[in-house]
């Protein structure tokens, strides 16, 4: 009997470390994933995110405001952009913007650029003037008086993005009629408009190249008085606008 006691005894301890093996060859448990570093300091792990897409300009031109004198006031009449503020003036002059009570307000009264702004904030501004500084004997204060309405404008609306346009030409029997309204001082303010842009990095829209008959003028049949645009100039000018506004 001793003999076969000996090899069951054998049998039964090769079973038992076979299975001791076994258990320890199973893989670990998966552990919950608790947002922490592997190496136990206990710092969460944070993972990079990547840049957020601005979102598009509206469609409808709500986000906008915009600010200038009659051919902006045209802009508003024809258009139809009921969803955008229009802050205009006939006549308004650069100078004027900062320091005249001529722009309409929500309640109905008038103020300056800034207290026409101030009631919300904008994503984009549109800025136009330069037709009623044509007569302007010295362009360099138009310039310095364009710079200081911009910057103004870009620290009381931080988001917003300024767009400065040049003025579009006359016609051409406007501008060979007249002394003042000719399209050799539009030229040379649309300059001046130009390095207002450049120094305070406002966006420049090159508008009077919109309107061209080659010479360097307004169509004729673009306006009936020479200076301000017929019905579907401004909505062409509406639609360059849409195409050339990117976040």
């Amino acid at each position: 009997m001793r003999p076969v006691f000996l090899l069951l005894l054998c049998f039964l301890c090769l079973t038992l470390s076979g299975c001791g093996r076994a258990a320890a060859s199973k893989a670990p448990p998966e552990l919950p994933d608790t947002g922490f570093a592997a190496d136990g300091a206990g710092e969460p792990v944070v993972m990079p995110e990547g840049p957020v897409a601005p979102e598009p300009f509206a469609e409808d031109f709500s986000d906008a405001a915009f600010i200038g004198d009659s051919r902006t006031e045209g802009l508003q009449l024809h258009a139809g952009l009921s969803e955008a503020a229009f802050f205009t003036d006939v006549g308004l002059m650069v100078n004027e913007a900062l320091t005249k009570d001529k722009l309409p307000l929500p309640d109905g009264t008038r103020g300056t650029a800034l207290e026409a702004l101030s009631g919300r904030t904008y994503r984009r501004i549109y800025l136009m003037f330069g037709v009623n500084e044509l007569g302007w004997d010295a362009d360099s204060v138009f310039k310095d008086d364009y710079v200081a309405l911009i910057q103004a404008i870009q620290e009381a609306q931080p988001e917003a993005v300024v767009y400065v346009q040049t003025i579009f030409p006359v016609t051409r029997e406007k501008s060979e009629g007249d002394g003042i309204y000719n399209n050799d001082n539009v030229r040379r303010f649309n300059g001046r408009i130009r390095e207002a842009a450049e120094e305070t990095g406002a966006v420049l829209i090159e508008t009077a190249a919109l309107f061209d008959d080659g010479g360097g003028n307004l169509p004729a049949e673009a306006s009936t008085d020479g200076v301000h645009l017929t019905h579907s100039y401004y909505l062409q000018w509406l639609d360059y606008l849409r195409e050339v506004s990117v976040p």
